[in-house]
């Protein structure tokens, strides 16, 4: 069936990642196990996967700390991506999006909040996470604006990203669920995160970060966002996490 979406494939309607066709990738987490449909590479950089997958949770050595905010640390699952392309002897591809996907943990010193597994405290630990990230990049470029070669607009350059619980979306995926939001500026391609608990203290996470080829994202002549959206949801649609 990829070929006949071929086909049809056009500015308006880019191809992307054929889902029918990919391999599953599994990972053990300390008895629990997850596993998606993870498509053919085809970004120009290197297909990256964490070697070992059995991983014990909870052994801290395997992480990286994060070193300005001190609340968590990180362990790299899979770096892989896939483009978007127009009709057969088209432009070719017009856009890609990269896939991060990542195991966190709370720092064992962080006690702000009780457990992941608490919605409340999984937003709050998800707001904490976004304003230590967009947030301290904003407030950089507001006390430097020198690095910018032109003045700073709040409204143009700074990043947006969740500030309340009710920019949080919750979403039931095969029996977990998973809180989302967008990360964009203005007029710039969204970046759409995924997170869901897998103990008090631990939590998959998932980034997907667009962009255009050639073009800007946004423009009449093509449907890149929609295009992206509709892989991510099919690839949020064949994440399984057995919790055990």
């Amino acid at each position: 069936m990829h070929w006949l979406n071929k086909l049809k494939a056009s500015k308006k309607n880019p191809l992307g990642p054929d889902f029918s066709s990919a391999p599953m990738v599994k990972f053990s987490l300390s008895g629990k196990e997850l596993s998606f449909l993870c498509p053919r590479h085809e970004m120009s950089g290197p297909f990256n996967k964490f070697s070992d997958a059995i991983i014990n949770i909870y052994d801290d050595n395997i992480y990286s700390r994060w070193k300005k905010s001190k609340t968590g640390m990180s362990l790299d699952l899979i770096d892989t991506g896939w483009k978007f392309w127009d009709r057969p002897f088209g432009e070719g591809a017009i856009g890609y999006v990269t896939l991060d996907a990542r195991l966190q943990r709370r720092d064992p010193h962080y006690r702000v909040i009780d457990s992941l597994l608490n919605p409340d405290d999984m937003k709050c630990w998800i707001i904490t996470y976004t304003n230590n990230i967009w947030g301290y990049v904003n407030r950089e470029l507001a006390a430097n604006p020198e690095r910018q070669a032109r003045p700073v607009d709040s409204e143009r350059d700074f990043w947006r990203y969740p500030k309340t619980y009710e920019e949080i979306s919750t979403t039931n995926i095969n029996g977990i669920d998973w809180f989302s939001y967008i990360v964009d500026k203005p007029y710039e391609a969204k970046r759409r995160l995924w997170h869901t608990p897998i103990s008090e203290d631990h939590e998959v996470a998932f980034s997907f970060n667009a962009s255009a080829l050639g073009r800007n994202y946004y423009n009449d002549d093509h449907d890149l966002d929609g295009a992206v959206e509709r892989t991510v949801h099919e690839f949020m649609e064949n994440v399984h996490i057995k919790l055990g």
